[in-house]
């Protein structure tokens, strides 16, 4: 069976897409389309399959959506696609405002439309592995989130990419566009967050130096704190991720040699520090996210990421402006649309 794929939007993050999608077997990339028709074309010719000029055109001709769009067109997008019945991968964040995510989320669940959010993160294999050690309950319960994204501003396509994610009206700077990463897998470490509070530039008029601190109380009791910047030098992009439960400690940076280091109390051998290494060519997070979800289309696989997880972490990401905005802590619960 041939899964058909439609892309729509061809700007920096399809690139990513399309060359994992062009890997994978069992796949076709049918088509593109792009209000920029020029691009689309380029696509074609680069990936194969064609362009299209009407977007109802496409949709006709193709099994699964990839949006790879602007967030701020994500919702016209989504409701279009999820009227022809096709299901959906979605690029984070899902939308820009909380009121866009949920009404996107409500459509398709009317129309029985599987939407997707491309939370990758929880694709790469150092997090994944993570995951899957407190999932065995080697580190007791999770008491204690730290993570870090940090780079440099974003200009992967040039002066339009550039505009647009200095725009926090368009983008949501960098808690809406990096932080929503790790909001997402503390999330999925930890549970449902109660409470945020965040301190960052990201109403210093500065945002090609934007960067935030959020602190996180999840309904555990645990805590989290998340840090993401764009005010690293270029070249210069670190991530890490450590979470302490009641047992252990589970540890990953990617400033460290050891992809994945693991500290254990063990009432049998004592203390255990091991270095974990779960990379292999198969792991690409890009394939691996594709990939998955189009088992779940086929019925091969359970979802590992669901629209609701994708609308819980533009509600927190939004909570940790708002809590920025105000100097206060917000509740993502009781967060305006």
């Amino acid at each position: 069976m041939t899964t058909r794929i439609g892309i729509i939007g061809t700007g920096a993050i399809a690139s990513v897409h399309l060359a994992a999608w062009r890997q994978m077997p069992g796949v076709e990339l049918t088509g593109y389309y792009d209000v920029f028709p020029d691009a689309a074309q380029r696509a074609a010719d680069r990936f194969g399959g064609r362009a299209f000029a009407a977007l109802d055109e496409l949709l006709k001709a193709v099994d699964l959506v990839d949006i790879c769009t602007p967030g701020t067109v994500h919702k016209e997008n989504v409701l279009a696609v999820a009227a022809a019945g096709v299901p959906i991968i979605c690029e984070k964040p899902l939308a820009r405002h909380l009121r866009d995510a949920e009404e996107m989320v409500e459509a398709c669940a009317r129309a029985g439309v599987p939407l997707f959010p491309a939370q990758v993160v929880r694709f790469f294999p150092q997090y994944a592995r993570v995951k899957a050690t407190i999932d065995a309950g080697a580190i007791g319960k999770p008491a204690v989130y730290r993570s870090v994204r940090a780079g440099s501003f974003p200009r992967p396509g040039g002066a339009f990419s550039s505009q647009y994610y200095a725009d926090f009206a368009q983008s949501g700077g960098v808690i809406l566009d990096v932080a929503i990463h790790d909001i997402d897998f503390a999330r999925w470490c930890c549970g449902q967050v109660e409470r945020v509070f965040t301190r960052g530039l990201t109403f210093a008029n500065q945002p090609y130096r934007d960067h935030a601190l959020i602190t996180l109380r999840f309904t555990s009791g645990a805590i989290g704190h998340i840090e993401a910047s764009w005010a690293h030098p270029r070249g210069n992009f670190r991530t890490r991720v450590e979470v302490a439960g009641d047992s252990g400690l589970v540890e990953w940076d990617s400033l460290d040699r050891p992809p994945l280091m693991v500290d254990l109390e063990d009432e049998l051998a004592g203390h255990r520090h091991l270095n974990l290494s779960p990379t292999s060519v198969e792991d690409e997070p890009y394939y691996a996210e594709l990939y998955h979800f189009v088992q779940v289309v086929r019925g091969e696989a359970q979802p590992i990421v669901t629209a609701q997880d994708g609308l819980e972490a533009v509600r927190v990401a939004l909570a940790a402006i708002e809590s920025l905005r105000t100097g206060r802590p917000v509740e993502p619960a009781r967060l305006a649309n």
